[in-house]
C-alpha cells in the first residue's frame, strides 16, 4: 500500500498530525549539525533506542548505543555531509524520507549517494529514526 505524500505548511508536527517535509528537513538539519560538529551522541539521540543503521558493505548496526559508536568511529575521518531531501512519504505515525547526500573526507575522493530514513512518531509526539540505509553512487572497482 503506497503511503500518501502530504507536506504540512505549519512546519511543526503535533500528535495526530502528519509530519511534513519541513519537519523532516529540520530534523535532518539537526542530524547534520551534530554530525558535522563531531557530536556522535547528538546524532544518536535522533534514533530510536532499537533503531537500525544499514551502512553499505557492513553488518547492520542495531541500537542507539551501537549507532553512536559507529558514528563516533566514522567521525575520525573528519567527514562533512550535506543532504538533499527529495521526497517524504507519510502516514500519521511513520514517514519515509528519500534523499541524496554529498560527503567530503579530507584526503579521499568526494562521495555522492542516496538514503532512505524511516521516521516513527514517539509517544510524546516527537519523531525519531527507526531505520536508516544509505549507499554510494560510486561504482565498485572492477577486478
Amino acid at each position: 500500500m503506497p503511503w500518501p505524500t502530504v507536506v504540512s505548511t505549519a512546519g511543526v508536527a503535533t500528535k495526530g498530525a502528519n509530519v511534513g517535509k519541513k519537519d523532516i528537513e529540520k530534523r535532518e538539519r539537526d542530524w547534520l549539525k551534530a554530525f558535522n560538529g563531531g557530536d556522535a551522541s547528538g546524532v544518536a539521540k535522533l534514533y530510536e533506542e532499537n533503531a537500525r543503521l544499514l551502512p553499505p558493505n557492513s553488518d547492520i548496526v542495531q541500537g542507539r548505543g551501537a549507532i553512536e559508536g559507529y558514528i563516533k568511529e566514522f567521525l575520525t575521518t573528519e567527514a562533512q555531509l550535506s543532504f538533499k531531501l527529495l521526497t517524504v512519504h507519510e502516514s500519521p505515525d511513520l514517514c519515509a524520507a528519500v534523499g541524496e547526500y554529498e560527503m567530503k573526507i579530507p584526503g579521499a575522493p568526494d562521495d555522492k549517494g542516496k538514503y532512505i530514513e524511516v521516521w516513527r512518531r514517539q509517544g510524546d509526539g516527537t519523531w525519531q529514526v527507526a531505520e536508516d540505509i544509505f549507499n554510494s553512487n560510486t561504482p565498485l572497482p572492477t577486478a
